[in-house]
């Protein structure tokens, strides 16, 4: 594991007190300042410590505290148990001198400071499988019990309890051996995460041991040891009084909802129901624990009272903090380590810069550039740029390679062949400047760079991806190399198309689920998704193409159209056009592109002619089509863009939607066939701006017929294989279905009547970027399935309308102002309101989510959605809904809510209700009834004022 060495030593004597002194002194100062740690993604810790001679510290040198550091290791680490040790034995040489305690202290505060000041275990790898830190804090807790809140405080609330679990199995450990004693109430009182603070009695693989528990809980306890649960409160008092608890930025600063996580979290509170079963509802397990007793007292007046107390002369925000990584303030949280890395970088010497004691002459332009001393580390450095493992490639990346190359007649890039990496990256590049007049020996020796690794580095980005049988994947690989068939093979004349098909239906896919390329008919192919996406493929092998008529004159027959370097390209060029053509185009154009994130090109020019580039290579017309319109409606929204992609993409909607079906003129006939053909095209295209698209076309014409139906039922029958095996969803989807066209059965397809629990926590919608699921669709069917549908989703439990904070329905929204004629298709990204310019301004935004929630929740209401359901979203999930929870309030329609809201939430529900010029006695009388003391003191208080 080389990658995670270390470069930083400190050396110490493991058996002197003075040489672990200085050297504990020097980690703590190395922590300090940044020096311990380099920069890779993350963190890594950089430091090992050594003896005099050089030699890494082993188990030996621990001395008698040798077998405690064999057990930290055991009990700290799952895997990689013997690398990198040489800190856990520091300390336990550290342990074996009891006058050294206070420096063992003071440096695990300074780790525990330094995890607390990053909030992420992420910025706390040894390697990738192991957390520094954690075997040293393990043995100073085996010496005593005492410091075991140090772990807990160092179990920061940003831990990835998915992959660094062994830390967090020591909390079960220390109840199994010594119960629930005060020291470890005191270090569960001093842990920040609710979700870590669970693992004192819960395994970290509860839900595939199928239990819950390990230990017993301090629930359990306290209820039964009531000076112990005296103790709890009061160390919780004193704990937040003296340390802040640590949160992320963007979390909100509630001490009642601290207090109660704090309840909730002790154990297996008597609720009717398990935990696990209101996963996805957490505000009601609290509202549940909220109304239990504890010590004969109910939980909800001990957290009033406990607040009351904490609050009496400090106000609640100065409870919380923020890491210091992650404030406000900071603008890069790893700047500190940049520059560290940098200055290591630069301190370096490099072997082929020339040394001398003068500093060299400044190069005038003129002068030609010093030779490089090429070498494969030469290589390496100088077309890193290239890696196919990196991002995508720019044209402006590639021509700052050009002048850190020079030019030299060609000469240089000759010599650097040799040393140039074999990868479709160096392909890329070399077909590129066959565009740039190279000299004769330039082309000669580019080509036969081709002719010797292009083959092989084709093959490879398909191959390595697809799986054939075997009885194909001879024909396949000759064919995928471009090897003349046998003989009885190439009788077939339509054999590339067969290729093509196997290669297609072969490819490793997702199913079409990630990334931005997919539609139900392009999948997302694994080769197409990963790293570059293919993009170097593709331009390799349409610049080898486009080349070759600027070198058919030339020496080289190597680079020839009818050469085998050219003819591997077209046949690979015919493959992925042919599978994925709007991958292809994507990926041709963000070569060129002005921003990041879009494929889009502001000079007009530039992009007429790529685009007549790619029309002469096969790129069809509505092929092309497809894509402008995509990338345009992609890209108007993005603020800085040139108005003229929303201005193309707002024509072209306009011009759609002035088809007329009975039109039979010449001219009319034409129109549709070209519409016929793009919406063939758009079936390459990503699902969800297709949607788009269509609903910016029926705004300007109702009555133009769009493929809605088939792209709903493929949505649907697709959602609901993701959340059920797939007969299950199947006829799931033909009852769904035969009832959206009857009306008929909704009662019969309730989670209860289908006997399908699991529904209820279905979403209808897909948890990949750029799909679509039947949600979306509610805005574009037929007035009377749309109703339909939005009943049978309001059906399926709390969650019924959690898809409303879908896109989709902001973009249903702002259609329905087009289609009203408030909003003019052509202003569509530079209104006021809904226009682009929301991205800068978070008060436009906000408007916006107001309104949209606003017009969707008074949609559903016409259609017949139950209020309950209506509201629970309103105050569970929307934004500011004072408006439509009044307009209910006002018509007496407001249901109780007590099954449906948390007490929070229906002390939320109050506040959205107080300025209601008056409400129905029926609703005043809920909230004065209440279970919950809050809500009834709060009603108390509002009414009351009004009499």
């Amino acid at each position: 594991m080389a990658q995670f060495d270390k470069h930083v030593s400190i050396v110490v004597d493991p058996k002197s007190p003075q040489s672990i002194t200085a050297a504990l002194a020097e980690y703590r100062q190395r922590l300090q300042d940044g020096s311990a740690l380099r920069l890779t993604m993350n963190l890594m810790l950089n430091v090992r410590f050594v003896k005099a001679d050089g030699s890494e510290l082993t188990l030996d040198d621990a001395g008698d505290n040798r077998t405690l550091v064999e057990q930290a290791i055991n009990a700290c680490r799952f895997d990689e148990q013997h690398a990198f040790i040489t800190e856990p034995v520091v300390f336990a040489a550290a342990l074996n001198l009891p006058e050294l305690m206070p420096e063992v202290v003071a440096t695990l505060e300074a780790l525990v400071a330094f995890s607390r000041s990053r909030n992420d275990s992420n910025d706390l790898w040894l390697d990738d499988c192991n957390a520094f830190g954690v075997e040293a804090i393990y043995m100073l807790i085996e010496t005593d019990v005492a410091y075991s809140s140090m772990l807990t405080r160092f179990l920061v609330p940003y831990w990835d309890t998915q992959t660094m679990t062994a830390p967090l199995c020591l909390l079960s450990g220390l109840v199994a051996k010594h119960g629930w004693t005060r020291d470890l109430i005191k270090a569960y009182v001093y842990c920040d995460s609710a979700e870590v603070r669970r693992y004192f009695y819960e395994d970290a693989f509860v839900e595939e041991q199928g239990c819950d528990a390990v230990q017993a809980d301090l629930l359990s306890h306290l209820k039964s040891h009531h000076d112990d649960y005296l103790y709890f409160k009061s160390e919780l008092i004193a704990r937040l009084q003296s340390t802040p608890i640590l949160q992320m930025p963007d979390e909100s600063s509630s001490l009642a909802q601290l207090l109660v996580e704090y309840y909730s979290t002790m154990g297996a509170w008597p609720v009717g129901c398990e935990r696990w079963e209101l996963e996805d509802e957490p505000d009601e397990w609290n509202d549940r624990v909220k109304q239990q007793l504890i010590c004969g007292v109910k939980v909800e007046d001990e957290i009033t009272a406990l607040a009351a107390t904490l609050t009496e002369a400090r106000d609640e925000s100065t409870y919380f903090s923020v890491a210091e990584s992650q404030r406000g303030e900071v603008e890069d949280s790893y700047q500190l380590w940049r520059d560290l890395e940098a200055a290591e970088i630069a301190a370096t010497p490099v072997i082929e810069d020339l040394i001398a004691d003068k500093p060299e002459p400044e190069i005038e332009p003129e002068q030609e550039l010093p030779a490089i001393a090429w070498n494969e580390a030469m290589g390496r450095k100088i077309f890193s740029c290239l890696n196919p493992r990196t991002d995508l490639i720019t044209q402006s990346r590639l021509e700052h390679l050009n002048a850190e190359l020079g030019n030299r007649d060609g000469q240089e890039l000759i010599y650097a062949l040799p040393f140039m990496p074999l990868h479709l990256g160096s392909s890329t590049y070399l077909a590129l400047r066959l565009h740039q007049d190279p000299t004769d020996d330039e082309l000669m020796a580019i080509g036969q760079w081709f002719e010797q690794h292009l083959s092989k580095l084709l093959s490879d980005f398909v191959l390595n991806f697809c799986s054939v049988a075997d009885e194909d994947s001879e024909a396949l690989r000759q064919w995928i190399c471009g090897v003349d068939l046998d003989a009885h093979q190439a009788v077939s004349a339509d054999i590339d198309a067969k290729m093509i098909e196997l290669v297609r239906n072969s490819l490793a896919k997702d199913g079409g689920k990630s990334g931005p390329e997919i539609s139900a008919k392009q999948a997302a192919y694994w080769n197409l998704f990963t790293y570059d996406a293919g993009q170097r493929c593709m331009l390799t092998i349409l610049l080898l193409q486009s080349a070759s008529r600027l070198t058919q004159c030339r020496s080289s027959e190597l680079l020839t159209p009818s050469g085998a370097v050219v003819q591997l390209a077209k046949r690979h060029w015919q493959m992925w056009l042919a599978i994925a053509p709007q991958r292809t185009i994507n990926r041709i154009v963000k070569f060129k592109a002005d921003y990041g994130l879009y494929a889009a090109i502001n000079d007009q020019d530039a992009e007429a002619s790529l685009f007549d580039l790619l029309q002469q290579f096969g790129i069809t017309d509505p092929m092309l089509e497809a894509f402008t319109l995509m990338a345009d409606q992609q890209v108007a929204d993005y603020r800085p863009a040139d108005t003229r992609f929303a201005q193309r993409y707002a024509a072209k909607v306009e011009q759609y939607a002035e088809l007329d079906p009975a039109d039979t003129s010449m001219i009319g006939r034409q129109q549709l066939k070209q519409f016929d053909a793009l919406l063939q095209a758009l079936e390459y295209c990503r699902e969800d701006q297709v949607l788009d698209f269509f609903q910016h076309l029926k705004a300007l014409n109702p009555q133009l017929e769009l493929p809605i139906m088939p792209m709903f039922e493929a949505a649907l029958l697709n959602t609901l294989k993701e959340g059920f095996e797939d007969d299950s969803a199947q006829i799931l989807y033909d009852k769904l279905m035969a009832y959206l066209a009857s009306g008929e059965g909704l009662d019969s397809l309730s989670p209860q009547a289908l006997k399908m629990p699991k529904l209820q926590g279905w979403n209808p919608y897909p948890m990949y970027r750029g799909k679509l699921g039947p949600a979306d669709f509610i805005w574009m069917l037929p007035s009377e399935m749309a109703e339909r549908l939005a009943l049978f989703l309001a059906q399926l439990g709390k969650r019924g309308l959690h898809w409303l904070g879908r896109s989709s329905v902001e973009n249903a929204y702002v259609a329905s102002l087009i289609q009203a004629g408030d909003i003019a298709m052509a202003e569509r990204w530079s209104h006021a309101e809904v226009g682009n310019e929301r991205h800068r301004d978070s008060d436009m935004g906000d408007a916006l989510d107001i309104a949209k929630q606003n017009w969707a929740l008074n949609w559903l209401d016409k259609a017949g959605v139950p209020e309950a359901a209506l509201v629970y979203f309103a105050v569970h999930e929307g934004y500011e809904q004072q408006q439509f929870v009044c307009r209910l309030a006002a018509e007496n329609r407001l249901p109780d809510l007590q099954d449906w809201l948390t007490a929070s939430e229906r002390v939320q529900l109050l506040g959205m209700l107080q300025d209601a010029e008056s409400l129905p006695e029926a609703t005043t009388q809920s909230f004065l009834q209440d279970c919950s003391n809050a809500v009834k003191q709060l009603a108390n208080k509002l009414f009351g004022s009004r009499d």
